[in-house]
């Protein structure tokens, strides 16, 4: 291997070392209980802020943004729009299960 390549490949295993780090204390400060409070309130503010039939893209897109800003600085350039959007969609597939029958057990998805 050359140097250039060994380099590289220090660089990476820092920067990876550093943002898992950083990551580490920001779940250590805010539990993801409290994170998902966060974003349940967002979707609440998005369903009084978009009361119109077939806005739900618009409301999804409204939580993403307003869940980047509760998000350290550091940690929005770590984390993609699309990747926030599927943690914020499985939470909220995981509340839509729980809210049809009490019970967290894919009933709302065996509805679909």
């Amino acid at each position: 291997m050359s140097t250039s390549t060994i380099m590289v490949i220090i660089l990476a295993v820092l920067t990876a070392l550093v943002v898992g780090t950083f990551l580490w204390v920001y779940i250590r400060d805010k539990t993801i209980d409290e994170i998902r409070v966060d974003v349940y309130h967002l979707f609440l503010k998005a369903e009084h802020a978009f009361k119109e039939s077939g806005s739900g893209k618009q409301k999804m897109k409204y939580v993403v943004s307003q869940a980047r800003k509760l998000l350290p600085s550091w940690l929005q350039y770590f984390v993609t729009d699309e990747f926030l959007e599927s943690v914020i969609e499985k939470w909220f597939q995981a509340v839509k299960d729980l809210l049809d029958d009490g019970k967290l057990n894919g009933s709302e998805e065996e509805e679909e």
